[in-house]
């Protein structure tokens, strides 16, 4: 995207508010007309001044005080329109900043989980603080500074050839020689800033990442290393940010060095001029003020142009999160069939991450309201594959999955989602209170309620034996609890939610023996009415399965009840049998 496209798509951001940004711009249009009266006005006072002084007269003070009136007018317009444009563009920036902000983040949480699990967090938010910061500050200069030093430009000019076009060609070649350096310095340093940025993105994903984990950097003693990687790529940083700034630095001295001859060639001329009778002392300092007014635009220019290549590449990224198209969302006509009643199947459905290696291939089940399907296999095998593509993470390339006979791409995520209840193998906690997180599925809950769904979970009582009770806080990812406390959490937090079809995905990995028996009995009469999924490894927690699917390489290799499947002898009975006879010998027949 090129920088000019790119500054229109910036404006273009401005939305709703464009009717005001609009006023600004004629504000400021009449604004830089304004501030032309000056040097003008002054240029014609001082021609009656020598003019009544060379003809040994007294200066007409009736003229003069319509000159000075006039003056006073446009200098006190030119205050009050001033304060007005950069106060209303001030809000105007803050406001817009809010709004793009929070429509980013809400664009990114409507992304999908592929694309997450591609881009790293601190990588998303150092986009987001970043760029609408950046956003903020082009709409502000635009509106304040830049578009009254274009516009300046583009009125003295015309101006100025019909005053005296011999000394206007001086401010033509001023002109002229700041386009050429700005355009040389832009082609010089766009690529090396765009460099430059992406340091940046790995400095924030990789601060971001060891804060993350920062109990993994003091258990294996990693703080010295940590910090050495972080000045590592601060070095190349700099390395990368210095060449950009020896070029603003020459692009600044050049420029001042041709104001500064400008200034003095206007002198020269300008006297040259009036001995041949061809300008007025008048029109010199006109000129005077005209070069002085053209000095500080252009000078505002320089900086624009600074700020634009340095925020360029931010604003680049920012776009190119903004302008990522789900590939998960609500087809045309998609609708909202209220709460399920939990029939769920899966017809010959295949999936593939990179479009090689299928994840899973040609499933073919199904699950009647009430069922507890269990999904077993080694890891890798396709089980959590598969309940992805059930809510909706992934959609199958092939094949077809239906809820209440109706395609799920039918369906409205917010209603998909809304009907489906799923308690992850790694528990994920706000770092809110304990209240916060459990209403995340249902924010209108009431303690009550709350206190009904942690007691099925068997996590009332670490919950009031924690002082401050359901307004106790969690911990950054959960971190104030154990293991088995944030999973209790996570699954009250889903009964809370009290959806028809329910996904237990290791959900009880994190617990004791004794607390996963009172669990499986409390999830019992939850399961009772609502379609279960569980994924799981250890076989105890599956044991009471309506149907059991033994994944294996991303298909289905056997189904059926428990005990049917140990009946069999095939690949369940194996993993029944290493993981049972050694603990109960008993607990299985022999089917060898």
């Amino acid at each position: 995207m090129s920088l000019g496209r790119l500054y229109v798509r910036v404006l273009e951001l401005l939305g709703a508010e464009a009717r005001l940004g609009w006023t600004l711009a004629i504000g400021n249009v009449a604004l830089a007309a304004a501030q032309f009266a000056e040097p003008v006005l002054f240029g014609r006072i001082i021609d009656a001044l020598t003019g009544a002084q060379s003809r040994g007269e007294p200066p007409s003070w009736s003229r003069l005080a319509v000159l000075l009136a006039a003056w006073t007018a446009f200098g006190l317009f030119t205050i009050v329109a001033g304060t007005l444009i950069a106060l209303f563009a001030d809000r105007l920036s803050h406001r817009r900043r809010h709004v793009v902000l929070t429509d980013y983040f809400e664009h990114v949480l409507q992304l999908p989980l592929a694309y997450h699990g591609a881009r790293h967090s601190g990588r998303l938010m150092k986009v987001l603080l970043q760029g609408t910061d950046a956003l903020w500050g082009l709409w502000l200069g635009f509106f304040r500074d830049n578009l009254a030093s274009f516009v300046s430009l583009l009125v003295l000019l015309p101006i100025s050839i019909l005053i005296n076009w011999r000394l206007a060609l001086l401010l033509i070649v001023l002109c002229i020689v700041f386009a050429a350096l700005t355009t040389l310095i832009l082609h010089k340093t766009e690529a090396l800033q765009t460099s430059v940025e992406s340091y940046y993105s790995d400095l924030a994903e990789r601060a971001s990442d060891t804060l993350g984990n920062i109990a993994l950097v003091q258990s294996f003693s990693r703080l010295e290393v940590e910090v050495s990687e972080l000045r590592q790529v601060m070095t190349r940083l700099l390395a990368a940010q210095m060449p950009v700034l020896s070029w603003w630095a020459l692009a600044t001295v050049l420029t001042r060095a041709s104001t500064t001859l400008t200034v003095l060639a206007i002198i020269i001329v300008g006297t040259w001029l009036h001995f041949s009778g061809l300008s007025s002392i008048g029109e010199m300092v006109t000129f005077m003020g005209f070069a002085a007014l053209v000095i500080g635009r252009l000078e505002q220019a320089v900086g624009f142009a600074n700020s634009l290549l340095r925020e360029a590449p931010r604003i680049r990224e920012f776009f190119e999160v903004l302008d990522t198209v789900p590939a998960i969302r609500d087809a045309p006509g998609a609708r909202d069939p209220g709460r399920f009643e939990g029939r769920v199947e899966f017809e010959g459905v295949s999936f593939s991450y990179d479009g090689q290696r299928p994840a899973v291939a040609e499933l073919h089940f199904s699950a009647d309201p009430g069922d507890t399907i269990a999904l077993v296999g080694a890891t890798g095998a396709g089980k959590s594959t598969a309940i992805a593509l059930l809510y909706r993470a992934f959609d199958p390339q092939s094949g077809v999955i239906r809820i209440d006979g109706t395609d799920i791409r039918e369906i409205k995520l917010a209603a998909l989602h809304r009907n489906i209840g799923v308690v992850f193998q790694e528990t994920l906690m706000f770092n809110r209170s304990i209240a916060e997180n459990l209403r995340v599925g249902k924010p209108d809950a009431t303690e009550a309620e709350m206190r009904a769904a942690a007691g099925r979970a068997q996590a009332l009582e670490f919950i009031e034996r924690n002082f401050e009770g359901f307004a106790g806080m969690v911990g950054e990812r959960g971190r104030a609890l154990s293991g088995g406390e944030r999973q209790r959490l996570s699954i009250a937090r889903a009964l809370l939610k009290d959806p028809p079809i329910l996904i237990l995905d290791e959900a009880t990995s994190a617990l004791d023996a004794d607390t996963e028996a009172k669990l499986m009995r409390a999830l019992d009469e939850v399961m009772r009415g609502r379609t279960t999924f569980v994924i799981a490894h250890r076989l105890s927690t599956v044991r009471r399965a309506t149907r059991i699917l033994v994944f294996d390489a991303g298909r289905i290799v056997e189904m059926g009840t428990f005990d049917e499947l140990v009946r069999t002898g095939g690949r369940f009975a194996a993993l029944a049998r290493a993981q049972f006879i050694e603990q109960n010998p008993v607990a299985l027949p022999d089917t060898a």
